[in-house]
C-alpha cells in the first residue's frame, strides 16, 4: 500500500513544453525529497508530452493529460482532484522553485497547525528581474493579511508562491470560475478565512515575466479592471471571506476600483473607438456612472466618441 506523500506539487500546463523542463527539474532539486509531482496538461499541441515523457521514470511524477481543453480554471481543479498529500503546493509551468522552498514551506506548516496558508516573498525574472518583498512578514491572523491586501493588491501571490492544506478544501472549495486572473487571490482570501497566515522574508519563488504581459491587449486591459471592480463588489454582496467590515471601508473600496476604471479608460478611449470594442467601453461607463464617479467631462468624451464610432446613430 503506497503511503501518501507529504506534499502535492501540481503543475497545471499548456502549451508550454519550452519551460518545462526548468520547472520540473527545480521541483526534483528540492532538499525537500516527500512530494508527489503530479503534472496534469491540458490538451497542448506542442510537444509537452515529449518532454514530460523524459521524466516519468521517476516514481513520484504522474502524468495527465485532459482529452479537451477545459480552461484554466477547470485545469487548476483538475489537479486538485489527482492530489493527495496534505499539503498542496501548486507551480505554474513556466516558473520554477527555489530548492529550499518545500522543506521551509512544510516546516512552518507542521509547526503551525493553525497556519493555513504560507506564501514567501518571490524573484521576479524572464523580462523584469527584481525581487518583490511582501508588507508584512513570519506569523499574521488571517484577517489580518486579508485586509491588508484587500486594501492594497493581491501581494499574497500567485499560485507558485503559496501552499495550502488539502484538509481546508472541503470547507473553503476549489477555484472559482466566476473569475480568470482574480481567480488565485479568491482562493487565498477563502484560506484565510479559516486559518492564519505564514510570510517568509526570503524569495523563495521565481515568478516569470514575458515581454507580451506588459503589452496586453487593450481590452485584456480593460476586462481585468471590471474584475477588480466586481470582485469587491462581491465581496460586499456576499461576504464570502467572513470579513467584519467595521474593520474595513468596503464602500470606499469599490469607490476606488471604480475611479481605477475611469484613470484606464482615459489612457486608452483613442483605441477604443472601434466599433467591436463599444460594449467594452459601454460597460465601463456603467461602472463609473453606477458608482457616481461619472465626470462631466468624460459623459462629454463618451459622447464624442459615440459619434466618431456610430456616426449614423446621430440623428440631424
Amino acid at each position: 500500500m503506497r503511503v501518501s506523500p507529504k506534499v502535492s506539487v501540481l503543475i497545471p500546463t499548456y502549451n508550454s513544453a519550452h519551460f518545462l523542463d526548468e520547472a520540473i527539474q527545480s521541483v526534483l532539486n528540492q532538499t525537500y525529497t516527500d512530494f508527489e509531482l503530479i503534472i496534469v496538461d491540458n490538451c497542448s499541441t506542442d510537444n509537452s508530452e515529449q518532454v514530460i515523457a523524459a521524466y516519468l521514470s521517476d516514481k513520484r511524477i504522474t502524468y495527465y493529460k485532459n482529452k479537451t481543453n477545459i480552461g484554466l480554471v477547470g485545469n487548476f481543479n483538475k489537479c486538485l482532484e489527482y492530489a493527495q498529500g496534505e499539503y498542496i503546493k501548486y507551480l505554474c509551468s513556466d516558473d520554477k522553485f527555489h530548492p529550499a522552498l518545500l522543506a521551509q514551506y512544510v516546516q512552518v506548516m507542521d509547526q503551525y497547525p493553525n497556519v493555513a496558508l504560507v506564501t514567501s516573498n518571490r524573484a521576479i525574472f524572464g523580462f523584469k528581474n527584481y525581487i518583490w518583498q511582501l508588507p508584512l512578514t513570519h506569523l499574521q491572523k488571517g484577517k489580518t493579511v486579508a485586509y491588508h491586501s484587500l486594501n492594497d493588491v493581491n501581494w499574497i501571490g500567485e499560485p507558485t508562491s503559496v501552499m495550502f492544506r488539502r484538509a481546508n478544501l472541503p470547507v473553503v472549495g476549489g477555484f472559482r470560475s466566476e473569475f480568470t486572473y482574480l481567480t488565485d487571490w479568491d482562493m487565498w482570501l477563502r484560506q484565510l478565512s479559516v486559518g492564519d497566515c505564514y510570510i517568509i522574508p526570503e524569495a523563495l519563488s521565481y515568478f516569470r515575466v514575458h515581454e507580451n504581459q506588459t503589452t496586453a491587449s487593450v481590452m485584456k486591459n480593460l476586462s481585468n479592471y471590471f474584475e477588480d471592480y466586481y470582485f469587491y463588489k462581491g465581496i460586499k454582496k456576499q461576504n464570502l471571506y467572513k470579513l467584519d467590515f467595521s474593520e474595513i471601508d468596503i464602500d470606499a473600496l469599490i469607490k476606488r476600483k471604480a475611479a481605477d476604471c475611469v484613470k484606464v479608460i482615459l489612457k486608452v478611449i483613442p483605441r477604443l473607438v472601434k466599433k467591436e470594442n463599444w460594449q467594452v467601453l459601454n460597460k465601463a461607463f456603467n461602472i463609473l456612472y453606477s458608482e457616481k464617479v461619472l465626470l462631466p467631462s468624460i459623459s462629454v468624451i463618451f459622447g464624442l466618441i459615440k459619434r466618431k464610432a456610430f456616426p449614423e446613430t446621430i440623428k440631424a
